[in-house]
């Protein structure tokens, strides 16, 4: 690619933009010269002369103690879950206890406490005073205070420390104490109705007919019933043992002859035949005779156990039912009972420990002053060296700039440049400047 060559016309154009800068600057030297020095005698003065010196005093506080939020007590949870959060130590995020450190109550504490002017120190006022910040990644709270008395800002930096302890220690007593009345009243209330519920219990147990006469008699008639399902079974197992015996006797009987003939021998007659009574048939019908006769009294005695087994069965379930309900009543009391004692028992167990959570002092256990403040040496404002270069930089600045200024907005005609310039004129002659006193013709002058 080939390259244009640059045309001297405008690198000379170039070269008298910059000289003309520099005229610029040197015609105005004395104006950016005397503007700064001014400033920087200015920011001196205030500096060393005029502004009060401010110190900081700084302390550093430890917290010991990490964030939990508090649960909401719902009807579901248990006593444990309900009266815990009543007797857990407040606990706060290192952003609570940075913004209680400018709290408008602790500002007042520490006026009060170091006896302030109020017409000259407000917590408004003493909050613009102290600046506190956690450090990055870790539990500390640095605790700066400036003023211009090194003394005082010491003593509020440690007053602050030592009275934002005393607050912790004071609102853990309110909470406290606040807990203690309240599960100390749910106690009482939980004694009062457990007092009804063992009454009733009491009652109920007592009441005709009780439970232990209800379970005994459920226990002697289920035996009785038990022992006539025994017999009844035993008896229709013998009932049917006597019908297998008695169509068995019948059935031979009916095969056996009632009679049987006898043959006998007589001299003169010979033999002669008669008839006599079977004795096998007798004695077989006089068999199912008796197996009739225990049968039929078999029989009377199953009817008679199957209405007693009848009536102790109907007697039972009347009694299950009564039972039941007797057992469901009293269960339900105990089970009352049972509760109301438990809270009883967790209720006094938390009032124990809210007593010993209210015996802490949770200021000196959960922030503890790492490093109290001293008394600065030096002072941290006005930076005076800082001051004064910011003050020679931003003078040269300003007015370098008011001196580009003051030649942008000129236009008179005072040089030959000039008429180039602003007319676009060629100069063809200059006339020289003549004194006042005296003109010049040439060769002659006139007075």
């Amino acid at each position: 690619m080939e390259q244009k060559p640059v045309s001297p016309a405008i690198v000379e154009e170039e070269v008298i933009d910059l000289r003309h800068y520099l005229k610029i600057l040197q015609k105005w030297s004395r104006v950016i010269i005397a503007g700064t020095i001014l400033s920087v005698i200015t920011a001196g003065v205030l500096s060393w002369f005029v502004l009060p010196p401010v110190f900081e005093a700084g302390a550093l506080l430890l917290v010991t103690q990490s964030t939990e939020k508090e649960r909401v007590i719902t009807q579901q949870e248990g006593v444990e879950e309900v009266v815990r959060p009543l007797t857990r130590l407040p606990e706060m995020t290192i952003n609570t206890y940075v913004g209680q450190l400018k709290a408008t109550a602790l500002l007042d504490r520490v006026i009060k406490k170091l006896r302030l002017d109020p017409a000259l120190y407000t917590p408004a006022s003493l909050s613009g005073m102290i600046k506190a910040t956690a450090l990055k990644d870790s539990n500390l709270i640095e605790v700066k205070v400036q003023n211009t008395d090194p003394v005082l800002a010491a003593a509020i930096a440690n007053t602050l420390c030592q009275e934002y302890l005393q607050l912790i220690s004071e609102k853990n007593q309110e909470q406290m104490t606040r807990s203690v009345e309240f599960l100390q009243k749910q106690r009482d209330e939980c004694d009062v109705k457990l007092s009804r519920a063992l009454s009733e219990l009491n009652r109920v147990e007592n009441q005709a007919p009780n439970l232990a006469v209800l379970e005994q008699q459920f226990k002697q008639k289920s035996e009785l019933l038990a022992s006539y399902q025994a017999e009844l079974s035993a008896a229709r197992v013998e009932a049917e043992q006597l019908v297998a015996a008695t169509e068995s006797i019948r059935r031979e009987l009916a095969a056996t002859p009632r009679t049987v003939t006898t043959q006998t021998y007589e001299a003169g007659t010979g033999h002669t035949g008669s008839e006599q009574v079977n004795p096998v048939y007798v004695d077989l019908a006089q068999r199912l005779n008796e197996k009739k006769t225990a049968l039929a009294e078999k029989e009377a005695r199953i009817a008679a156990l199957t209405s007693l087994t009848t009536g102790l069965a109907n007697d039972l379930q009347r009694l299950q039912e009564s039972l039941s309900a007797k057992r469901n009543q009293v269960e339900r009391v105990q089970s009352e009972v049972n509760r109301l004692q438990e809270t009883s028992q967790k209720l006094a167990e938390k009032l124990t420990e809210s007593q010993i959570a209210k015996s802490l002092d949770l200021g000196a256990s959960t922030v503890l002053v790492v490093s109290p403040a001293e008394e600065p040496k030096e002072p941290v404002k006005p930076k005076k060296k800082l001051n004064v270069a910011v003050a020679f930089i931003l003078g040269l600045m300003v007015f370098t700039g008011l001196a580009f200024v003051l030649e942008h907005l000129d236009y008179t005609v005072k040089t030959p440049d000039d008429v180039a310039q602003h007319l676009g004129l060629t100069v063809m002659g200059v006339i020289p400047l003549a004194d006042r006193r005296t003109r010049s013709y040439g060769s002659y002058t006139e007075p």
